[in-house]
């Protein structure tokens, strides 16, 4: 039993050869997130713009949980707040909500991403 134990902390520690790694698939989630971030599948989640403007065209698109897309577009962009900005017209395909280890994020064109809500 002490060998076994032994040998697994070995393999751990080390990275010893014969021993599998698992790599893990798709972003990396941050350690701290707003837990408006939180899912527990795709069709919990929402995409939100929080710029004047979109993803696309300089702004920033983040997941948050659908039941939260509303207050957090408020706190970000108050209303009233883009008036006059001018952004560029860039076309990309459209962010789709996706959840990933129990958190939202964003897929722009295959490319998934995790992106924190900004601190405020």
């Amino acid at each position: 039993m002490r060998t076994v134990l032994f040998a697994l902390a070995l393999c751990s520690l080390a990275g010893v050869a014969g021993c599998k790694k698992k790599t893990p698939e798709g972003p990396v989630v941050s350690p701290t997130f707003d837990e408006r971030q939180s899912c527990g599948g795709d069709q919990d989640c929402a995409v939100v713009q929080i710029e004047c403007c979109d993803a696309c065209n300089g702004g920033t698109a983040v997941g948050v949980h659908m039941d939260h897309a509303a207050d957090v577009r408020k706190e970000y962009v108050p209303a009233g707040t883009c008036e006059g900005t001018a952004c560029t017209l860039m076309a990309c395909p459209d962010p789709e909500p996706i959840c990933r280890e129990g958190r939202c994020g964003v897929a722009i064109g295959g490319t998934e991403t995790l992106p924190d809500l900004p601190r405020r």
